[in-house]
């Protein structure tokens, strides 16, 4: 525990956090005086928090104090935060494999690997996935797919019921030694798109991939409900998105992808875009009664089908619009992240979660705007101009986290 951790003061963590953000923010090392310039805080305040920052290892005195030319005196000292000290991990688990993450604690990527989910246990997977990049990061955030109950145990996980009833945050730090936090994945992306889409402080995301599924942002945060169910209507028995879904599984015309009948769509088939706008007529009541009950100021789409823009979003915007007898109607966009929104999503939570490890101090705000330089990197993909029929054939394969609903007791993806 750092000193300022520790500390009974919450002005005095308060102003550590104000000078973590400040260097952070800064293109390079500030000496005391101009620290206290930029957090408007007193020059003595400011020189006992880089005290206690430089003791826990979060800011090193930069090799950079020189005179400066023509200046009398000794060269002001220049603080810089050390992004070295500490490495931050994100894990999205998968049914098939798990993907890994790591940055420093400035939040610029320093590895990345993928492994198969060896014989279905995913503790061993993570540690496989987390030796690949060589890091031992003082946090991890791990996406999964299923319910997070509001004990720490996975509730429900159709896509991994092996997880069903484990302590995956009590498992991993014994093992791993950091700070581990474990959220549901979908939850996670729409967390992603709080901060790196649109401004918007209240969301409704909806994943559309092989199946469906929601999760909610009130007031910047990710909404969960009083036992975390909030935004899984899965979770209803007998709920099913459409008429031809099977077990919550969506299905075709043309089977269980989608992809040959958003090509023809796209194209230009009447008859493939009759099918998308009879699909999404038939999703639109269940999506207008929750914006109805939250109102958000935004309605984000992700998973594979986001991909193919306005070919999806223009029919669900007109459907759901028709629903809505009020002047006041949420945008309808595609997700910003359309291939690691949860991957993200983890990795931001785990700064939040590890701060005071990461920071030296509790409560720093996650290095958010740095995690789109991974945008450029294999397998993380930034909406844009409609995919390839190459980048549809695995477009729906997207996790979700909704429950099968339909002739059966719920459990969740």
């Amino acid at each position: 525990m750092s000193a300022i951790e520790g500390s009974s003061s919450g002005v005095r963590q308060a102003n550590a956090r104000d000078c973590v953000l400040a260097l952070r923010a800064a293109a390079g090392p500030l000496s005391v005086a101009e620290l206290a310039a930029r957090t408007a805080l007193s020059r003595p305040t400011v020189d006992s928090v880089l005290q206690d920052l430089t003791a826990s290892g979060t800011t090193v005195l930069a090799a950079t104090n020189v005179a400066r030319a023509g200046q009398p005196g000794r060269p002001a000292r220049r603080f810089a935060l050390d992004p070295s000290a500490r490495s931050v991990a994100g894990v999205d688990l998968g049914e098939r494999s798990v993907t890994c993450v790591v940055t420093d604690a400035a939040g610029a990527e320093l590895a990345r690997a993928t492994v198969p989910m060896e014989g279905g246990e995913p503790v061993q997977a993570i540690e496989h996935a987390l030796r690949e990049t060589g890091a031992a990061p003082a946090a991890i955030g791990v996406a999964v797919p299923g319910i997070v109950g509001a004990d720490g145990r996975v509730a429900q996980s159709l896509a991994l019921p092996g997880l069903v009833g484990r302590d995956l945050t009590h498992e991993l730090e014994n093992l791993l030694e950091a700070d581990v936090v474990v959220e549901n994945d979908i939850k996670l992306a729409a967390l992603a798109e709080r901060h790196l889409g649109p401004p918007a402080e209240s969301i409704a995301y909806v994943q559309i991939g092989h199946r469906i599924s929601v999760a909610l942002i009130v007031g910047g945060t990710i909404l969960q409900g009083s036992h975390r169910l909030a935004g899984e209507l899965g979770s209803q028995r007998g709920m099913r998105w459409t008429s031809t879904s099977r077990r919550g599984r969506l299905t075709w015309s043309t089977g269980d992808t989608a992809r040959p009948l958003l090509e023809r769509a796209a194209a230009g088939d009447s008859a493939a875009q009759q099918e998308i706008a009879a699909f999404c007529e038939e999703i639109a009541p269940r999506i207008a009664t929750v914006l109805l009950t939250i109102d958000p100021e935004l309605v984000v789409v992700g998973g594979g089908l986001s991909r193919e823009g306005e070919t999806l979003l223009g029919p669900l915007r007109r459907s759901l619009h028709r629903l809505l007898m009020t002047p006041e109607r949420p945008e309808v966009v595609a997700a910003r992240l359309t291939t690691d929104g949860s991957l993200t999503g983890a990795l931001g939570r785990a700064f939040e979660h590890g701060s005071a490890r990461i920071a030296g101090v509790p409560g720093v705000p996650a290095p958010w705007s740095a995690f789109l330089s991974a945008s450029a990197s294999p397998g993380v993909e930034l909406s844009g101009p409609a995919p390839s029929a190459a980048d549809l054939s695995v477009a729906d394969e997207s996790p979700s986290n909704e429950s099968p609903g339909e002739e059966s007791v719920a459990t969740s993806s």
